[in-house]
């Protein structure tokens, strides 16, 4: 929504300080993407023009890799180093939670 993304931009702003960047909607106020809006809307931002084409060029190309850290509730086998499972958004609004099950994209996750 666009209180969520108002909210958004003045953490940035706070966060990273005056940068020309996060003053510009011609380039989405530095903001290039939402990575995962049902789960957390993580996004990525840039601090300058530079940061900003070269993340989006990296978009573009499938470049960027998602690392994730996970807090699980109950116990985890040792012996489970890894899970696949296809995710997919259970709202087309993306407003739910994601769902794993049959449909959906291709996941991986690796236990280090």
């Amino acid at each position: 929504s666009g209180h969520d993304c108002e909210s958004q931009l003045l953490t940035l702003r706070s966060m990273l300080g005056p940068r020309p960047i996060l003053q510009d909607p011609g380039h989405d106020y530095g903001i290039l993407h939402r990575l995962d809006v049902p789960s957390s809307g993580l996004i990525i931002s840039a601090k300058s023009y530079a940061a900003y084409f070269d993340l989006q060029l990296q978009l573009r190309k499938g470049e960027i890799i998602r690392d994730y850290i996970v807090l699980c509730h109950g116990w985890v086998p040792h012996s489970l180093e890894e899970v696949r499972a296809h995710v997919r958004w259970r709202s087309a609004a993306g407003d739910l939670p994601t769902r794993a099950g049959g449909r959906g994209k291709p996941s991986c996750t690796r236990d280090r």
